[in-house]
């Protein structure tokens, strides 16, 4: 039979659902059923996984879905002190048992938004069109730059702004390295340290010392780190810093007083 036949049996239906959570560097394989299945050459494992029902509307919120795991399972640990490095993707696959890996289809893709806890993790999961649905600012007639620092706007090389160096102090959001201290106060503030692919923005520099905005999962003395100079989107810094200003896309010289305001 085929995987619609079996879905809309009365009574010929067993199904089971495979979930494929993926980050940029990870990927788990978990199985409602109760024995491993394999499909497409991996092995979804048997996990206490349970999601609300999915439906369609005017509205793509309600395709949302709440996925529950245990809150002591890998995903969830994800979510418990740290922000996760780079986004948490989720396809779900559909099918019957007994049937050919040929039938079993893609029931759901998304993104997970959010982490909640309580006896067990929820994971809430929005589907993948919501994102088409976000407007993507475009130029602001404003004071700072409106490139990202070393996007193919700004062209700086980041490869030419940063310094690699080993951690001496983690604590927290405050680590501490011999090499942040040959640049001047203040040069790594508002870009990011990297390890692996792993990202931290900077907020600030002092000497050997950054403050991250949060924490980094793992991160430990003795661990290799580079960090990469930040901007504070001005003229000057643009100039100064980078020798950059051919590409300075901010408004230096907006006037002060906005004519539309009214006569002094």
């Amino acid at each position: 039979m085929t995987f619609d036949a079996r879905e809309t049996s009365i009574h010929g239906g067993q199904p089971f659902e495979l979930y494929l959570f993926q980050t940029e560097t990870q990927s788990w394989h978990l199985t409602s059923a109760d024995r491993a299945i394999v499909f497409s050459g991996n092995s979804y494992e048997p996990e206490a996984i349970i999601r609300t029902a999915t439906s369609q509307g005017q509205e793509l919120k309600s395709g949302s879905i709440t996925v529950t795991i245990p809150k002591t399972h890998e995903i969830a640990q994800l979510f418990v002190s740290f922000i996760p490095p780079t986004p948490l993707s989720l396809v779900i696959f559909r099918g019957h048992e007994g049937e050919p890996e040929s039938e079993i289809v893609t029931h759901f893709t998304g993104r997970v938004t959010i982490a909640i806890f309580g006896d067990d993790c929820e994971l809430r999961v929005v589907p993948e069109q919501e994102l088409l649905q976000k407007r993507i600012p475009g130029p602001k007639f404003q004071k700072p730059c409106n490139h990202i620092l070393y996007d193919s706007g700004c062209t700086v090389d980041k490869a030419l702004f940063n310094v690699m160096g080993t951690l001496t102090f983690v604590s927290g959001e405050i680590i501490k390295a011999a090499a942040f201290a040959t640049q001047p106060d203040g040069w790594l503030d508002a870009g990011y340290i990297e390890k692996a692919t792993e990202r931290r923005m900077i907020l600030n520099h002092v000497g050997d010392t950054v403050t991250l905005l949060s924490a980094m999962a793992g991160l430990a003395v003795g661990d290799p780190v580079t960090a990469f100079a930040g901007c504070k989107r001005t003229l000057d810094d643009c100039d100064i810093k980078f020798t950059n200003l051919e590409h300075f896309f901010g408004f230096e010289w907006i006037p002060a007083k906005n004519p539309f305001d009214g006569l002094e």
